[in-house]
């Protein structure tokens, strides 16, 4: 009897410390409820990418915004332009005599300066439309200004007035209009205020798809080196390994890309030139191209010397040619209207995936045809 009730005590002192074990907030008997709790509160944070161009950024406040598209002239007077480094979507398209220019469309970083702006075309409504973006150009033929009006784009017209452009003294007109994405977003935000989200153009790939595709190439060439010679057509290749590729628009605009293995970019060149920066002085480098086949005709609509503007055509579908980490990706385009991005399909019918960085479209006639080696 005595035995017991000295017992007594000890037996409440146990049951109390496994109660408080188990009221413990983030305990448990055998501590694993306790560790997933630790994971809880160590959330890895917000991974941002930019929507236009799949980079990373730091703050949110790079990528809720408008994007801004700008006409840069690509005519040998107005080289080198400054500004489409920065760019995260370039479309080169060709104009009244050969001659291309570019739409520069800026999200996730800006350019202070971008330029020589010039004139607007009217196949420049449907490209930049499913953007959403603030439409930055010096003028344009009146039909093609009464075509923008139509469409509702945000126009930025600089005939307008607006103070964001600015004349440069080092090079002669009409070679000479500058402005700053900053600049060109703000004085837009107070005519058409962007309270939307940015669609994401493409898809892209991740650290692991890129490294497969370097290690691809790689063996590929070790494959072909490797190779005996023997009869033509004996060696089939499992990926086309691209060195170089050749654009053939007229001669002062030719394009040459040369792939850079260390960079994983493919480098620049025009009229057989690195193609550089004004400002950085740097050769233009670009992580994904892509050949897009479009059918040209006569728009009716003339510049100041009465030559046709062409219609590209960029609404539809047609061939395309994807080129990334070295290599080419046979490709199809489809644009089912105005409002829809354009979509690149592989042989099978999926999407393909970019590169993420810069993305430039090379609008080609589809009776040219780009070469490779």
């Amino acid at each position: 009897m005595s035995r017991n009730k000295r017992s007594l005590p000890a037996l409440f002192l146990i049951t109390a410390v496994i109660a408080a074990l188990f009221l413990v907030p983030g305990c448990s008997w055998f501590g694993g409820e306790g560790e997933q709790s630790g994971k809880k509160l160590r959330e890895e944070p917000e991974r941002l990418t930019c929507p236009l161009c799949g980079s990373e950024v730091a703050d949110r406040s790079a990528i809720d915004r408008r994007p801004v598209a700008v006409k840069v002239e690509n005519d040998p007077d107005a080289r080198p332009q400054s500004g489409l480094d920065k760019a995260g979507v370039v479309y080169e398209e060709i104009t009244e005599g050969g001659i291309t220019r570019f739409i520069a469309i800026y999200l996730c970083r800006d350019a202070d300066p971008v330029g020589p702006i010039r004139s607007a075309r009217p196949a420049d409504i449907d490209i930049i439309y499913p953007y959403d973006a603030l439409f930055c150009h010096c003028g344009g033929a009146p039909k093609t200004l009464s075509m923008i009006k139509q469409s509702k784009i945000a126009d930025l017209d600089e005939f307008v007035g607006y103070d964001a452009y600015w004349r440069f003294t080092g090079r002669r007109a009409p070679h000479n209009l500058y402005a700053g994405t900053a600049q060109l977003r703000q004085a837009g935000d107070a005519i058409y205020p962007f309270e939307g989200k940015v669609d994401a153009a493409f898809e892209f790939l991740d650290r692991d798809d890129l490294d497969k595709m370097a290690a691809d190439r790689a063996g590929e060439m070790e494959r072909a080196a490797a190779e005996p010679a023997g009869e033509p057509g004996e060696y089939q290749p499992l990926t086309t390994v691209v060195n170089n590729i050749y654009i053939p628009y007229t001669g002062v605009c030719k394009v040459q890309y040369a792939y850079d293995i260390a960079s994983g970019k493919f480098l620049r060149f025009v009229a057989g030139l690195p193609h550089t920066d004004l400002t950085t002085g740097g050769q233009l480098s670009v992580d994904t191209v892509i050949v897009q086949y479009v059918t040209l005709s006569a728009s009716g609509i003339k510049d100041v010397r009465g030559v046709d503007s062409p219609d590209l055509g960029v609404a539809g579908s047609g061939r395309a040619q994807v080129f990334m980490m070295g290599q080419l990706i046979d490709a199809n385009w489809e644009k089912a209207s105005r409002g829809w991005h354009t979509r690149y399909l592989d042989n099978s019918g999926n999407e393909i995936k970019l590169k993420p960085g810069s993305v430039w479209i090379q609008l080609v006639p589809a009776t040219e045809q780009v070469s490779i080696d």
